[in-house]
């Protein structure tokens, strides 16, 4: 029996339209602001190998951009200075390249509520944290801070949780076993790895729902 609903029938053509005009508003090139995130490959083998190998993805570093009026900046934690605020020119010469040459990097922006004050302000956080030296144990504790959880830590709501999961961090490789770089990689640390603690990395990051990727304009 039919409802008392009034049953629109809207042409196929016109449907695909729309479909077109909706796709071309989410892919609209759009220019970086505060607190965007910027994901980097790195040339693979040693350490950045080691991170992709175990988080099953080809990032291997992220950092929150800053919009400033002297430029754009990628503050980032790396291993080698800690904490820093790196021109974002420097920081895409210092990623991987294909084949053509281009920077192998990909940007994406926080969404939803409150997003844009939420990302002003991580990037105020984050710059407190300049200076600090890089957690190369991947260890709970602010003394020292890795990429991702500069990121994880800079990114907070209004009631002071984190928007971005911590989740178990894993050192396995595909094949079920610790990835062997990682085990004498804390056998020079003198600590045990530390399989399931809580932790992030740029892949896991990168699959966040609450973020979207973005093109960026010319």
């Amino acid at each position: 029996m039919l409802s008392g609903r009034m049953i629109i029938f809207v042409p196929m053509n016109r449907i695909l339209i729309l479909a077109g005009l909706l796709l071309a508003v989410a892919c609209a090139p759009e220019r970086l602001r505060d607190g965007d995130l910027v994901f980097q490959a790195n040339d693979p083998g040693g350490f950045t190998g080691a991170i992709e190998n175990v988080t099953g993805g080809i990032w291997s570093h992220v950092g929150i951009i800053q919009a400033a009026p002297d430029g754009l900046f990628v503050l980032e934690a790396t291993p080698e200075d800690g904490v820093v605020r790196t021109p974002l020119p420097a920081f895409l010469e210092a990623s991987a390249h294909d084949t053509a040459g281009v920077p192998l990097v990909r940007y994406y922006r926080l969404d939803g509520p409150d997003a844009r004050k939420i990302a002003a302000a991580a990037v105020q956080r984050a710059q407190q944290w300049l200076g600090r030296p890089y957690d190369f144990a991947f260890a709970r504790g602010m003394d020292a801070v890795y990429c991702s959880e500069l990121v994880h830590a800079s990114f907070l709501r209004a009631d002071g949780s984190p928007v971005f999961t911590a989740r178990p961090m894993t050192f396995k490789g595909p094949d079920g076993e610790t990835d062997p770089y990682w085990t004498a990689y804390y056998e020079k640390l003198g600590q045990p790895v530390p399989e399931g603690e809580p932790g992030t990395n740029p892949n896991d990051l990168s699959r966040e729902t609450a973020l979207r990727e973005i093109t960026l304009k010319n």
